[in-house]
């Protein structure tokens, strides 16, 4: 009997230990995957803002976590905008407002000026985009448009007020296609911050380092802070904390899965004594015994591997549902997410298996065959 053979024969000899064993491994394994993949999702959706507008600095308050914190005189931009090596400069409001009726909750307000830098990233599939001189208008993300239900010259309520839909865009950034832009003046005037904004955004000359050129405007201007897009992407609060999970439930799902897959291949291994040494009695050398119990443990965890992917596919497709999230994150894994939950596979298998294969292979005939 080859070895696949004995294999396939003990993990299904015992069904209900087995099951539960991937099950087990696939839920920790799926959550390192959508973690994972939540966490480069929010990476790339940040990036695509900055990369399609040829953005090189966000200057925000010196000191502040989070954007949406910050608070900065949008006259700032004038000033910045004569610093030699700067090619562009826009003023950025951003805030969060829910649509109660559609079940959504959060989504990204951002106010920018009608024909600036921040439109650039703007494909506009319906309508156009904002105008100088339009008031109470608005330009919904092209998924925002699709949960709302609305399309251009629909009115769309947005924190009580009406406003009118003229445009629909995509965007590459799956954060813009989710929210919503207005006039800067008129979320200025719905916040209360007239005057104010969240940051601003600079684009370099070409050939200007950035680096350079934000420790140029951070030397000109007190207060702020002025950093290079990918560098803010990668310190940004939610993506850090998106990180930091993953990091922790990998961590935990390791060390539970190896603790569930070592005490299912040591009873596999108890119970079996008789058999293993009755196969040691028959020539098997201790490197086939081996091979053996890592062959076991390699097929359920590549059972698990496959339980987490499908798990974490679909627990993806439930976040989509959640009002919470909608909008924000991708339902689209990357590939990258998926090797994660195989690596984490490997080491659950080499952790969990190799203890009990080296016991089982230790075993002399006579005293195993002795075993009751």
């Amino acid at each position: 009997m080859g070895l696949s053979i004995f294999v396939l024969r003990n993990i299904l000899g015992r069904p209900s230990r087995t099951i539960l064993t991937v099950v087990g491994l696939g839920v920790g394994i799926a959550a390192v995957v959508m973690l994972t993949g939540i966490s480069r999702g929010f990476e790339r959706a940040m990036t695509a803002i900055y990369d399609a507008r040829g953005i090189d600095l966000i200057v925000v308050r010196a000191g502040i976590s989070d954007q949406l914190s910050s608070n900065l005189d949008e006259n700032l931009g004038e000033v910045i905008r004569e610093i030699p090596g700067v090619g562009g400069v826009a003023r950025s409001l951003m805030d969060s407002v829910s649509f109660e009726e559609s079940n959504l909750a959060s989504v990204l307000a951002n106010g920018w000026e009608p024909g600036g830098l921040l439109m650039r990233g703007l494909r506009v599939v319906d309508g156009r985009l904002l105008e100088e001189g339009d008031a109470r208008s608005v330009l919904l993300g092209r998924v925002l448009a699709l949960n709302l239900g609305k399309k251009v010259g629909d009115s769309a309520s947005i924190a009580g007020e009406p406003f009118r839909v003229v445009g629909v865009y995509e965007s590459d950034s799956l954060f813009e296609n989710g929210g919503l832009v207005v006039p800067l003046r008129e979320l200025q005037r719905m916040m209360g911050r007239e005057g104010m904004v969240t940051g601003l955004v600079v684009a370099a000359k070409p050939g200007v380092d950035p680096k350079s050129l934000g420790e140029a405007i951070e030397g000109q201007l007190d207060g702020v802070a002025a950093v290079p897009a990918r560098d803010y992407v990668q310190g940004n609060v939610q993506l850090r904390l998106a990180r930091a999970m993953a990091v922790a439930t990998t961590g935990v799902a390791v060390a539970l899965g190896s603790i569930g897959l070592l005490n299912t291949m040591a009873m596999a291994v108890f119970e079996r004594t008789s058999e293993i040494g009755l196969l040691r009695a028959l020539g098997w050398r201790r490197r086939r015994i081996i091979q053996l119990l890592m062959g076991e443990a390699a097929a359920i965890v590549g059972l698990g591997v496959l339980a987490g992917w499908a798990m974490a596919t679909l627990g993806m497709r439930a976040l989509m549902l959640s009002p919470t999230s909608r909008g924000f994150i991708d339902p689209n894994l990357p590939a990258y997410a998926y090797v994660a939950g195989l690596a984490m596979g490997a080491v659950l298998g080499l952790m969990g298996g190799l203890y009990p294969a080296i016991r089982a292979s230790r075993l002399e005939p006579t005293e195993a065959l002795r075993h009751e």
